[in-house]
């Protein structure tokens, strides 16, 4: 009776699976068949019997050619041809350093300081991340934003419309005419908006009104599992060059969760002069 290996490769020699010599593996020896097979027709029984079947394991798994590139080695010898000096020559800058500094020049003055300074980056500015009332009528749609709730920047953020928020969002009107496809009004509760966006969401039955959020308090909205529960931040207060925008909004709801702010003579919320010095006290 034939060994194990040799039956298998025998069955596989029938069913025409090895007709090709491979590079690797172990080859395998088949004598030559005694009986005819309907299966062999194609494969004639006259060339050479010695096939070999590559066996894929641990022992001949290897990269590809040119895979692995050799180190560079220097410093072993003048035989080796980079010897002493490794290859950079004698002395110079190019030999003492790794000459990886951007923007050097060899020691002239460089572009950058030749030409004049121009304009400044305003520290304060604030940058908004924009929504088109196109999308948020697709989102709504497609099931992922639910118009019948206050929309707010977390049901933005939770439907994909915004990812990196840092100041807010703000409303755009490309995409208006999406609205009248609408069954219900939108409240939305946002950052900021433009007037011909603001205009066509009220035109319709609908609100839109402005919240400000800090850096911090902008996190807790987004995040709130990030925030332990009794740590959560109040409602942000804005500063002075916004808050005619966001007061009309949320003036009730300052006051009311801020002791130390009182309402003064121009309706603005101050810090109250009496918890001031006592506090300096």
């Amino acid at each position: 009776e034939k060994p194990r290996t040799a039956r298998m490769a025998s069955r596989l020699l029938r069913s025409g699976i090895l007709r090709h010599a491979a590079p690797l593996g172990k080859q395998i020896r088949h004598s030559s068949l005694s009986k005819p097979n309907p299966f062999m027709s194609s494969f004639s029984t006259e060339v050479p019997v010695l096939q070999s079947a590559t066996y894929v394991g641990l022992h001949n798994i290897r990269d590809n050619p040119g895979a692995r590139k050799k180190r560079k080695i220097v410093g072993r010898g003048p035989g080796s041809g980079r010897g002493k000096t490794c290859g950079k020559g004698h002395k110079g800058q190019k030999s003492r350093g790794a000459m990886k500094k951007p923007f050097f020049e060899g020691g002239q003055t460089p572009l950058h300081r030749k030409l004049p300074k121009r304009g400044f980056k305003n520290p304060n500015k604030v940058r908004y991340e924009p929504v088109n009332v196109g999308d948020l009528v697709q989102r709504i749609q497609q099931g992922r934003i639910d118009p019948t709730q206050k929309i707010t920047i977390k049901s933005l953020f939770d439907a994909g419309l915004v990812n990196n928020v840092r100041h807010g969002v703000k409303l755009l009107a490309s995409g208006i005419e999406g609205l009248t496809s609408l069954d219900c009004p939108l409240n939305i509760e946002l950052s900021h908006a433009s007037a011909e966006a603001k205009g066509a969401v009220e035109e319709l039955g609908g609100t839109v009104t402005y919240r400000y959020f800090s850096r911090r308090g902008l996190r807790a909205h987004l995040k709130p599992h990030r925030f332990h529960p009794n740590l959560m931040p109040g409602p942000s207060i804005p500063p002075v060059r916004l808050r005619e925008r966001y007061l009309p909004s949320m003036e009730e709801e300052l006051l009311d969760y801020y002791d130390h702010l009182v309402r003064t003579e121009d309706d603005l919320p101050r810090r109250n002069k009496d918890d001031i010095g006592s506090a300096q006290q």
